[in-house]
């Protein structure tokens, strides 16, 4: 869900970005006056909200159909919500897609779209896939995409006075419109985090929506255990096969496309569906995924910078609402942890940090031992050797290359003591059941599923274009082959694996190699202060 939020939003930011800041340069190179800034300001919100919704069913590979060809009981919760609000029915899509997920777009409630991928419907039964659509008709009847647009148009216009004060020089005001730019910089910067705090609300919000509309909160508290930790195993073949042939050929007549979401254009949520594990086990695994969200101090601060509440709050949130109405929780979310996770925190933060203590350290010992001495080389040849040394000693820390031992996802996202700087290196065996992004055709991620849950394989090359060129004529290759996958296992809050190496049944091997170049390129700024050293005591320089 995160990341689906991330990309989509990262998408239409470039989309726009190129407009904007063409039209921001002329501004500045006119001399606009701020009235006139704030109007092409609100201008572009305009633009981004009135064509998002087209951008969105451009970019993913969507196939539109009628809800009851997929489920009656969507198509009746649907039917029922519209007819009880005044609404005309949401258009209805599905994206082939194995990896589970679901979210909602569009202009105001009488021309929304509500999306599901199929991976979602292979591993919902009935009453959790009634959850996961009345939590996206919640985000319609609350108005959410209005509501986010009108949120994310006061950072814009903040930022606008901050650039566009902050050129006076010579006016006898100058200083006091300086100091009204730099308030508005600081409110911009706090105008963020209370955008991102109203996303999260409305989240909760669409849950209880959800909850009630239902009368099954626990349908939408084990779908959140599902998409947000993949402890979804694969059903039996046939199984499958009853479940969503009907989806399958009710699609095979539609068109398809690819999107991608908007942050304050469409609401996206995370996708519920069903324990497909049975007993103590599954519960089990659940509260261990869980315990990130409420121990790990770096849960705190990514999630003050996430669209979406941490999914164990959520789950604990949908328990309350059980309890009142004289239900069972479906799980018990733990609350006290066993040992203090804070000293794992602070070596992260230190490694982290060990690029900038190098520097700073090189800075000092090149200021004595160079600048000072007017030997300006031997100065410059600190400062690189302390960069590189910290950058390497960050790279050994970040990258661990010791043994790839054998995981599974259920026991996996159940660790604690990891970060996205501090992960465990580790070997999946599974199928790959889909793209990181349902439906983007040059999305460069995948999803892999074992005997026990599915997780994120972050695909990364030290250049971006390669990316992008394995997501559009690569990725697709992998989807649906047996593979054993090799990485880092991280969670920033989401857990995902970020690949080193994949190995396909053909006996080929696909290596990613951006921890390598980083590992070079931390090498050549270390060699470039050694040598620089060397030359700088020989020749006195």
């Amino acid at each position: 869900m995160a990341r689906l939020a991330l990309y989509s939003g990262l998408t239409l930011a470039l989309l726009f970005a190129l407009l904007f800041a063409v039209a921001t340069a002329v501004l500045w190179a006119l001399e606009a006056p701020l009235w006139l800034a704030l109007v092409v300001a609100l201008f572009f919100a305009g633009l981004q909200y009135a064509i998002s919704p087209f951008i969105i069913q451009w970019v993913h590979k969507i196939d539109w159909v009628t809800p009851d060809s997929i489920d009656s009981g969507i198509a009746s919760l649907i039917r029922s919500v519209c007819h009880e609000h005044g609404l005309r029915e949401p258009r209805f899509g599905v994206i082939s897609d194995g990896n589970p997920n679901a979210f909602t777009f569009g202009h105001y409630p009488g021309n929304a779209r509500v999306v599901i991928t199929t991976g979602l419907l292979e591993v919902c039964d009935h009453e959790q896939r009634r959850a996961v659509v009345a939590h996206e008709m919640g985000h319609i009847i609350h108005w959410d995409f209005v509501v986010m647009t009108v949120a994310a148009t006061v950072p814009l216009i903040l930022y606008y006075i901050y650039r566009f004060g902050s050129r006076v020089r010579s006016r006898r005001d100058g200083g006091v419109v300086l100091a009204v730019a730099l308030g508005a910089f600081i409110a911009y910067l706090i105008s963020q985090y209370i955008v991102l705090l109203l996303s999260r609300v409305r989240e909760y919000y669409a849950d209880e929506f959800s909850a009630h509309t239902t009368h099954n909160p626990n349908a939408l508290a084990t779908g959140l255990v599902k998409i947000a930790y993949g402890l979804a195993r694969s059903r039996p073949p046939a199984e499958k096969e009853e479940q969503v042939v009907a989806a399958s050929a009710g699609m095979k007549p539609f068109g398809i496309f690819d999107a991608t979401f908007g942050k304050s254009m469409a609401v996206a949520t995370a996708g519920a569906y069903g324990l497909t594990d049975d007993g103590a086990q599954a519960t089990t695994h659940a509260a261990d995924a869980m315990k990130w969200d409420l121990w790990n101090p770096w849960a705190f601060f990514m999630e003050l910078r996430s669209t979406h509440p941490l999914p164990a709050k959520r789950i604990r949130a949908l328990g309350n609402i059980a309890e009142r109405m004289g239900q069972a929780r479906a799980f018990v979310v733990p609350d006290r942890a066993p040992e203090s996770y804070w000293d794992e925190f602070g070596m992260d933060l230190l490694a982290s940090a060990l690029p900038l203590i190098g520097l700073v350290v090189g800075l000092a010992v090149g200021v004595g031992l160079g600048f000072a001495q007017a030997m300006p080389v031997t100065g410059f040849a600190c400062i690189a050797l302390g960069l590189g040394i910290g950058w390497l000693a960050k790279l050994a820390f970040t990258y661990p290359m010791g043994r790839f031992g054998p995981g599974r996802v259920a026991s996996l996202v159940g660790e604690i003591k990891v970060s996205g700087i501090r992960p465990i290196p580790v070997r999946l065996e599974g199928q790959v059941i889909g793209r990181g992004i349902p439906g983007l055709y040059w999305g460069d991620d995948l999803v892999v599923q074992d005997d026990s849950g599915f997780m994120l394989m972050q695909y990364r090359q030290p250049i971006g274009i390669l990316e992008f060129l394995f997501g559009l004529f690569r990725a697709d290759s992998f989807i649906g082959q047996q593979v054993i996958a090799e990485g880092w296992y991280r969670r920033a809050p989401v857990p995902y694996l970020e690949l080193w190496k994949v190995y396909l049944p053909s006996g080929e091997i696909h290596t990613c190699h951006n921890w390598a170049f980083a590992f070079i390129a931390a090498l050549a700024v270390m060699g470039i202060g050694v040598l620089g050293g060397l030359l700088g005591m020989i020749g006195g320089i």
